[in-house]
């Protein structure tokens, strides 16, 4: 009985990643006829978005909490493939820490904005540079970091992107604040609170 469980779980975990990849396969698409800017972008951010989903779901097992810091990993892969050919150098820490189901997504969707917006915008005209993550536990919770080294600002108007990382780590309770200076990048730290005992 176990077993046949175990089989429709991964079934159900394959059909669920073919049907990411079939959304990603169908925006790809869309993106190669569509030129209207706006559209673009958000055809753009569906994809980033789907990309989230997919890798967080292709770590989630029956056995137990996602441990996020080996879910990086894969992020640093996809993010390294996306920057392909561009003197941008990814680098990603992330230490071992067992999340709560209700915060899986949330965090993966908020990792990916962070870079993408530090990949497509902080190194205009072919700047060379870094982006720099780190996740790790801090005291009551989790803390993530994502620094760039691209051109920075006097200040950073709050656009769609950061309005939405802002509205999910204050859904998850967090806190959020950024750092920036022409010239310096930017950075974006997050803290994340969690239950003494959320895993059990």
């Amino acid at each position: 009985m176990a077993t046949a469980a175990g089989e429709g779980v991964v079934e159900l975990q394959r059909r669920l990643l073919g049907g990411y990849q079939l959304l990603q396969t169908l925006v790809g698409i869309r993106l190669r006829t569509v030129t209207d800017p706006e559209s673009v972008r958000h055809l753009t951010w569906l994809s980033d978005v789907t990309a989230a989903v997919e890798l967080i779901s292709r770590r989630v097992t029956v056995d137990g909490p996602l441990d996020f810091g080996g879910y990086l990993e894969d992020v640093a892969a996809f993010w390294t493939r996306a920057c392909g050919g561009r003197p941008v150098r990814l680098d990603v820490r992330g230490h071992t820490a067992l999340l709560p189901d209700s915060h899986l997504l949330p965090l993966a969707i908020i990792t990916h904005e962070l870079i993408s917006n530090a990949c497509r915008h902080a190194f205009t005209d072919g700047r060379r540079g870094s982006i720099a993550v780190a996740f790790s536990r801090a005291v009551g919770g989790v803390s993530l970091v994502v620094r760039d080294s691209g051109i920075g600002a006097e200040t950073l108007e709050p656009g769609e992107g950061l309005a939405l990382v802002r509205g999910l780590v204050e859904h998850l309770g967090g806190s959020m604040s950024v750092e920036t200076a022409p010239g310096q990048g930017v950075g974006v730290r997050i803290r994340i609170a969690l239950e003494p005992s959320p895993i059990h």
